[in-house]
């Protein structure tokens, strides 16, 4: 008693309450460390206990101002090591036997399964319907045999007169039969005429037309045959090739007036400047066949008629019979250069005519 009074006057509260306060928390985590080993199992129990006996506590005062716990055996030395295995032998006996008791304690036997009653079979018998008796008939009284009355006498017949003849009855005539009237037949109505068809209009086929420029043959323009109402000096040519050289120049003119040019499907372009825009309408340009006409190309036998023309022209002029329209040379079937008036004969089986610098053409014959 006088050694806790000294103790308590030396100024050591303090260090007994924080003593105290560690023992405390020691039992604490001790008990979370047991509670946690009993649930989650034997690795986390371990952990908690090695990171306990690692912990500052010991490492700084606690263990050499806490003299009994140097008693217990295996924290004696103060290593780490040999408190960590102390522990482990302390801890894991009594944290098993913990748990066996705690898994034991919540393991209820199971409840015997209730034995089903025998439900009780009550055999019914079939009741015998109950006899009714009935009355039996009294046997109807059989009637006494009465005497049969003697036959009576039978009158003794006499002769019938014969009786008076009936006069024949007349047969009464038969009606006429009066006539059924027949009934007027219902005038039949007379069919409408059904109306013709009107007849529509047949569109007319698109043209193919296209203006100056490059093209290429068979994407850009079909193949065919063209006419240009021309200006002046409108220059065509038609190409195997888009090279720009004048190999590839298959066929070109220059003319004054209306042009026609025949572009063939093999040819791969066509290009032309100042001529206006091309057109497959080959109808006629002139307002007669016989009628006077110009400078340019035109077809015969629609445009201008076969016979004998004369120009008027006073200067050189230049005139062409055609049997095609490919601009080559093979499609002339004759050709001229004259100064002052010309005459020339287109025949009937000219394709076509061309002429420049002649003036207007009239024809004679």
């Amino acid at each position: 008693m006088q050694r806790i009074t000294q103790f308590w006057k030396s100024g050591t509260k303090g260090k007994l309450l924080i003593g105290c306060g560690g023992l405390l928390v020691l039992a604490f985590i001790f008990a979370l460390a047991i509670a946690i080993w009993a649930y989650l199992g034997i690795p986390v129990a371990l952990i908690l206990a090695l990171a306990f006996y690692k912990s500052s506590t010991f490492r700084n005062g606690a263990y050499s101002r806490l003299p009994w716990l140097r008693r217990i055996p295996g924290f004696g030395a103060g290593n780490p090591q040999h408190m960590a295995i102390a522990t482990l032998v302390y801890i894991v006996p009594v944290s098993l036997v913990l748990l066996a008791a705690m898994v034991g304690g919540q393991q209820k036997p199971p409840a015997p399964a209730a034995v089903p009653t025998p439900t009780q079979i009550v055999s019914i018998s079939p009741t015998p319907a109950p006899l009714i008796a009935t009355a039996t008939p009294k046997p109807t009284e059989v009637p006494a045999a009465t005497s049969t009355p003697k036959p009576t006498e039978v009158p003794v017949v006499t002769s019938t007169p014969k009786p008076t003849e009936v006069p024949a009855a007349t047969s009464t005539p038969k009606p006429t039969e009066v006539p059924v009237a027949t009934s007027t037949p219902k005038p039949t109505n007379t069919p409408k005429p059904t109306e013709q068809p009107k007849p529509t209009n047949t569109p007319s086929p698109v043209v193919p037309t296209f203006g100056e420029g490059m093209k290429i043959v068979g994407t850009d323009i079909p193949p065919g045959t063209y006419r240009s109402m021309g200006g002046s000096y409108c220059y065509w040519e038609r190409l195997r090739g888009f090279g720009g050289t004048l190999g590839e120049i298959i066929a070109n003119d220059n003319t004054t007036g209306p042009a026609i040019v025949t572009i063939s499907a093999t040819d791969k372009g066509f290009r032309s400047s100042r001529c206006g825009r091309w057109t497959q309408d080959l109808s006629p340009i002139t307002s007669s066949p016989t009628a006077p006409f110009g400078d340019g190309t035109f077809i015969v036998n629609k445009d201008i008629a076969p016979g004998t023309w004369r120009s008027s022209g006073s200067g050189t002029c230049y005139w062409e019979r055609l049997k095609g329209f490919s601009g080559e040379l093979g499609d002339i079937i004759a050709n001229d250069n004259v100064s002052g008036s010309a005459v020339v004969t287109i025949d009937p089986g000219d394709a076509g005519f061309s002429s420049a610098r002649c003036g207007t053409w009239t024809k004679i014959n």
